[in-house]
C-alpha cells in the first residue's frame, strides 16, 4: 500500500495554467473536489481528460502526488505524450512492457520525490508513492482492472479503499460507467462532445460478416480520404472449424473449447492454453471431409477487405498482432499519421484512442457478447458499442454501422446510456450486484472424478454450515469445463453481506478451491 504519512517537497517549478475548461467542465471539476469518491459520467469526447489534468495540477501545487489508473492498452504514446507535455518529468508511466532497468529508474525517481504523477494499469496502485492526494480511475467500467488470477483483486475497489485510508480523493471516469459505480457513488453527467460533432447510426440486420453495405460505406469514406475502424470480438480467421456431418467443433485436447483458425500459419490455436496444431483435413471425430468454418475473426476480415480494396492500407489490431510495446506504438503512430486507412481489431479498439480523422466505425459480432451467459451481458455489449462508436466522428461528422439481429435493444439506448442504466437497475434488484454480493468458488483438478468429488464436498459443507442471509445458488460444471487439462466446477453464493460470503467459503477447507469475490467472469 502507498505510504500514508511521508511527505515530499513541493515542486521547484511552476506549471502553466490549464484552467481552460468549459462552463460544464468547471462544474464537473468542482463536483469532483467536493466528494471523497465521485463518478465523472462523461460522453466520449466530452473532455474528461482535461478535468483530470486540472486535478493533477492542483495536487502538484499542494505538494501531493496522484495515481492515474488506465486499462493497460490505453497507455498509448498519445496519453503518455499528453501527460508529459503538461507535467514534464514529474510524470512516470508504469506498465508490464517496461524493462527491468526502466522500472528501477522509475522507482529511484519515486524514492527521491521527483515523481508527482504515476500513470499505469492496476499494478501502479502498489508503487511506493508518498503523500497521495488523488487517485483517478479512467475507463472505470473496464474489466481489466479485475485480476484474472490469484489474488483476484479489483484495482478500482482497492483505489477506493486506499482513498479512504489515505484521505485522498478518488475520481472514477467513464462514458459508460458500470451499473455498480453509477448506483453507489455521486456522479456528474458531462454530456456532449467537446468538438460538437455529429454521428449517424445505421443498423444492418445480419449475422457477423462483410456485406455489400459495409463495402459500400467503406468505399464512400475512403474516397473522402477518411479513415475507418472495424470492430469484432473474435481474433484469427474464424473461431470454429465445425464438421457438417457430426456437428462437432475441432476442440483443443487440453481445454473444452473449439480452436481458432489462423490461415497465415496454417494452424489451429487454443486461445486459452496456447496449444496449436495444423489445420486438419478431416473431422477428428468422424473422419468426414465436410468441414466448415464459423464466426469470422479479425484476420479474415483483413483478408477480405484487402481483396476488395487493394490500394488501401489495412492493418490488424488485436493481441495476435500487438505483441510488444514497440508494435503498439508503431501501428498507432501510423494510424495517427493517416498511413493506415482501415484498422481492424477487437476490444483493443475501444480503449480511449483519440484520432480525429475516423469517419466510419463498423461494429460486427456484437450479438455474440449480448448472448453470453452472464447477467452483465447487456451492459457489456452496450458499453462496448458506445466505446467503439465513440472513436468515430470526434471532430467531423461520423457514421456508425452496427450489424445485429437485435436492433430493437440497441436502438432504444443508442443515444442514452443512462436510460439503460436506469432500466437495468430494475432488472437487478434483489438478485444481482449492486444490490447483493456474489462469490464464486472454482474447483479444478486434472482428475475429473477428484474435481467432482471435491465440488460435492464443498457444496455439502456449505449447506450444512449455511450462514444466515447466504443463498447457495448451486454448483455445476464451469461453462468452459476444462482448461489446461484441469476439469472445473463453479459454486455460486449470493448475500447482502460480503463478510458472510467470505466466512462461508473459508469455512469449507478445500486445497483445490479458488475464491473469486465479486466475479466479473463465470467461465
Amino acid at each position: 500500500m502507498p505510504f500514508k504519512d511521508a511527505q515530499i517537497a513541493p515542486p521547484k517549478t511552476y506549471l502553466p495554467s490549464i484552467d481552460n475548461l468549459s462552463t460544464l467542465q468547471k462544474e464537473a471539476y468542482e463536483f469532483t473536489k467536493s466528494h471523497p469518491v465521485s463518478l465523472l459520467f462523461g460522453d466520449t469526447g466530452s473532455g474528461k481528460t482535461e478535468i483530470y489534468m486540472k486535478l493533477f495540477e492542483d495536487m502538484i501545487k499542494e505538494g501531493k502526488t496522484s495515481i492515474f489508473l488506465l486499462p493497460e492498452i490505453a497507455l498509448t504514446p498519445q496519453m503518455q505524450k499528453r501527460l508529459q507535455d503538461r507535467f514534464s518529468n514529474k510524470v512516470a508511466v508504469w506498465h508490464s512492457k517496461l524493462s527491468k532497468k526502466k522500472r528501477e529508474e522509475i522507482l529511484d525517481r519515486i524514492y527521491k520525490g521527483e515523481v508527482s504523477i504515476v500513470a499505469g494499469p492496476r499494478s501502479a496502485l502498489f508503487l511506493p508513492l508518498m503523500n497521495i492526494g488523488l487517485i483517478v480511475v479512467d475507463e472505470e467500467h473496464d474489466e481489466s482492472y479485475k485480476a484474472g488470477n490469484r489474488p483476484r483483486y479489483n484495482a478500482k475497489d482497492l483505489a477506493i479503499y486506499f482513498g479512504k485510508e489515505l484521505n485522498a480523493k478518488v475520481v472514477l471516469g467513464s462514458a459508460t460507467p458500470s451499473l455498480t459505480s453509477y448506483y453507489k457513488y455521486p456522479y456528474f453527467r458531462l454530456k456532449g462532445s467537446f468538438f460538437g460533432s455529429k454521428k449517424i447510426f445505421t443498423f444492418e440486420r445480419s449475422e457477423s460478416k462483410i456485406t455489400p453495405l459495409i463495402l459500400q460505406k467503406i468505399e464512400k469514406y475512403l474516397n473522402e480520404s477518411s479513415q475507418a475502424i472495424v470492430f469484432l470480438p473474435t481474433r484469427a480467421n474464424f473461431k470454429y472449424l465445425i464438421c457438417k456431418s457430426c456437428s462437432k467443433a475441432v476442440e483443443c485436447p487440453y481445454c473444452s473449447v473449439g480452436m481458432s483458425l489462423h490461415f497465415s500459419k496454417n494452424l489451429m490455436k487454443c486461445h486459452y492454453c496456447g496449444y496449436a496444431q495444423k489445420i486438419p483435413l478431416t473431422c477428428p471425430e468422424c473422419g468426414s471431409l465436410d468441414l466448415i468454418s464459423q464466426r469470422i475473426g479479425t484476420a479474415e476480415v483483413v483478408r477480405e477487405l484487402r481483396e476488395k480494396f487493394p490500394n488501401a492500407n489495412i492493418q490488424k489490431f488485436d493481441r495476435d498482432e500487438i505483441t510488444t510495446d514497440r508494435k503498439l506504438r508503431k501501428i498507432l503512430k501510423d494510424f495517427n499519421d493517416k498511413k493506415i486507412d482501415i484498422l481492424v481489431g477487437t476490444q483493443m479498439l475501444s480503449k480511449g484512442h483519440d484520432y480525429h480523422n475516423i469517419s466510419l466505425a463498423v461494429i460486427l459480432g456484437i450479438d455474440n457478447i449480448l448472448y453470453t451467459c452472464d447477467f452483465r451481458a447487456k451492459e457489456k455489449a452496450l458499453s462496448l458499442l458506445f466505446q467503439i462508436a465513440g472513436r468515430s466522428g470526434r471532430k467531423r461528422e461520423g457514421e456508425v454501422l452496427i450489424q445485429t439481429l437485435n436492433e430493437e435493444f440497441f436502438s432504444k439506448y443508442i443515444k442514452d446510456y443512462e436510460l439503460f442504466l436506469k432500466d437495468e437497475i430494475n432488472f437487478r434488484k434483489d438478485l444481482y450486484p449492486p444490490f447483493v454480493k456474489l462469490l464464486r468458488i472454482i474447483i479444478s483438478h486434472k482428475d475429473e472424478n477428484k474435481a467432482l468429488e471435491e465440488a460435492k464436498k464443498v457444496f455439502k459443507c456449505l449447506e450444512e454450515s449455511k450462514k444466515e442471509g447466504v443463498e447457495i445458488i448451486g454448483f455445476a460444471p464451469a461453462p468452459v469445463y476444462k482448461i489446461s487439462s484441469k476439469f472445473r466446477y463453479n459454486i455460486l453464493l449470493r448475500s447482502k453481506s460480503a463478510k458472510a460470503l467470505i466466512e462461508s467459503a473459508l469455512g469449507c477447507k478445500c486445497k483445490i478451491c479458488e475464491i473469486d469475490m465479486d466475479p466479473l467472469s463465470f467461465i
